[in-house]
């Protein structure tokens, strides 16, 4: 059995979310609006550029400060609802320094799931691009736009990655895990620790070296993981009615809104809701460089992609609305296979980053839960 085509089309596919004008909107409409890429969707020219500007953005102490402010405000910007807000404000921050340089650039993202299985063989990590695991006691990168960096902070060290399971990390999480916590997600109280328990913690801990730590913008890794982080947000909030949606607990355990201050940056979080306003001018470019695409023609309906009641159960939204349902390619079928357990987060990186072991745990069962019902209804993912 196959997902739909229209199920997967807002995570797998990357299809930018439709902008939505809501009468909360107190920030005014962009005149430009840029747009984002997926990283290996940079023409030549475009990525010659963007190294230029990270090779200067490193010489001139950006990515030591950037890292600085992650580590500073570390505790009030993860494990409750200032995650998602913080870093949209803190990746737009890089960015408009990353535009002084040139105003052509525009940070992008690193669609992970892409490279869900197998992440240490992605493209992504190759030298011709951001360079693979570090080498030698000291885990320094010798490859890719950062090979050879020394990091001035928190002290002068050798740009590192250390990649988890001996150089091979297990998997990560399937866009189809993904998109199941983007349909379920009824609130920011959901949705928020089912995106950062999974995809965004497991993603630091297996790159390992700086990217692991506290510190972990001095990774370029970092703003292209939160880039996606945030697109994920955009799609659940567009595509899913909840473009005002903020609740959950704020740093000081009271109940956030939409006028809480965002932490360091002293401003409401209604800033920052609505991308293409205020200072919000960008959105999010599909992907299109799938190592496996839709068909055009495969636009078949079909009643029974999965048993209804898993359906219901994992994939409320699409369970509504049977009409959307398409066929896969039937190329696709034959390369589909099981989705594997996720790896997990480990005592101790949970223990450092001091989060709570409990949801971490739930979030984990949930997804091993997960792909124990898509094997059971015989679901072969083609991703």
């Amino acid at each position: 059995m196959k997902l739909s085509a229209a199920l997967l089309s807002a995570t797998a596919i990357g299809l930018s979310a439709v902008q939505v004008i809501n009468a909360q909107q107190n920030q005014p409409a962009c005149s430009n609006v840029y747009t984002r890429k997926e990283l290996l969707s940079l023409t030549s020219s475009e990525w010659s550029l963007y190294k230029s500007i990270l090779t200067a953005m490193q010489r001139d102490g950006w990515f030591a400060w950037f890292a600085y402010l992650h580590n500073t405000w570390f505790g009030s910007i993860h494990g409750q609802s200032q995650f998602f807000p913080f870093h949209r404000r803190f990746v737009y921050e890089w960015e408009k320094v990353g535009k002084q340089y040139n105003s052509a650039f525009a940070q992008p993202y690193w669609d992970e799931m892409r490279d869900y299985r197998t992440p240490a063989s992605s493209q992504v990590l190759s030298s011709n691009w951001l360079g693979g695991n570090g080498q030698g006691n000291n885990r320094c990168v010798q490859n890719g736009v950062q090979g050879g960096w020394t990091m001035t902070y928190p002290n002068n060290h050798c740009f590192s990655r250390s990649f988890s399971n001996n150089g091979n990390p297990n998997s990560w999480y399937s866009p189809e895990y993904i998109e199941s916590v983007i349909q379920r997600s009824a609130d920011m109280t959901a949705l928020r620790p089912g995106i950062e328990y999974s995809l965004h913690g497991i993603v630091h801990l297996d790159i390992g070296g700086d990217m692991s730590q506290r510190s972990s913008p001095n990774d370029w890794i970092f703003m292209l993981h939160h880039a996606n982080i945030d697109r994920l947000w955009w799609q659940w909030q567009a595509n899913r009615n909840h473009m005002w949606t903020m609740d959950g607990p704020n740093t000081d355990g009271s109940a956030i809104s939409l006028n809480s201050n965002i932490v360091y940056f002293d401003e409401p979080i209604r800033n920052v809701m609505q991308l293409g306003y205020g200072q919000m001018c960008y959105q999010y470019g599909s992907n299109p460089i799938r190592r496996r695409s839709l068909s055009a023609s495969a636009t078949q309906k079909i009643s029974s992609v999965l048993p209804q009641g898993v359906l219901s159960e994992w994939f409320p939204d699409t369970a509504k609305s049977p009409m959307a349902i398409a066929a896969i390619d039937p190329a696709m079928e034959k390369s589909g296979r099981p989705i594997p357990y996720p790896g997990t987060l480990t005592d101790d990186w949970i223990s450092k980053q001091n989060l709570d072991r409990a949801a971490v745990k739930r979030v984990e069962a949930d997804a091993r839960s997960f792909v124990d019902a898509m094997k059971n209804a015989k679901y072969n993912s083609p991703y």
